[in-house]
């Protein structure tokens, strides 16, 4: 193998992954007994914002709206107007019943308490 594609492999195993341009940031956080999802939705209204929950898996879907008002004399490609939707796939299931999510300076973050056995008591 000659250096240079020595190099090309070893810059390849350690970049960062690359995200879709019309895609949103997403963290994923364990905190023992519930997941925090928190994704970054700027300029959003809750209303534009739908969650949904199902088993191990988390949908965000965002709305981000067309410039009605003609406010903006150029738009760039990077804040372009539709709906936008991540999938997640948590590590375990979550209790669907048992989910919060809050919306304050366009970060949206979604608890989602873990799903499973109880504990139970051996006398």
């Amino acid at each position: 193998m000659t250096p240079n594609r020595r190099a090309a492999d070893r810059a390849r195993r350690t970049e960062r992954p690359v995200m879709p341009a019309d895609a949103f940031a997403v963290d994923v956080e364990d905190r023992g007994r519930e997941f925090v999802v928190s994704a970054d939705l700027p300029g959003l209204r809750t209303q534009d914002i739908d969650v949904t929950v199902k088993k191990d898996r988390v949908r965000i879907a965002a709305d981000f709206e067309n410039d009605e008002d003609g406010r903006y004399l150029r738009r760039g490609r990077e804040r372009a107007s539709g709906e936008r939707v991540r999938v997640l796939r948590l590590p375990q299931r979550v209790d669907e019943k048992r989910v919060s999510a809050s919306f304050q300076d366009g970060v949206l973050r979604v608890h989602l308490r873990k799903a499973g056995g109880r504990s139970v008591d051996v006398s």
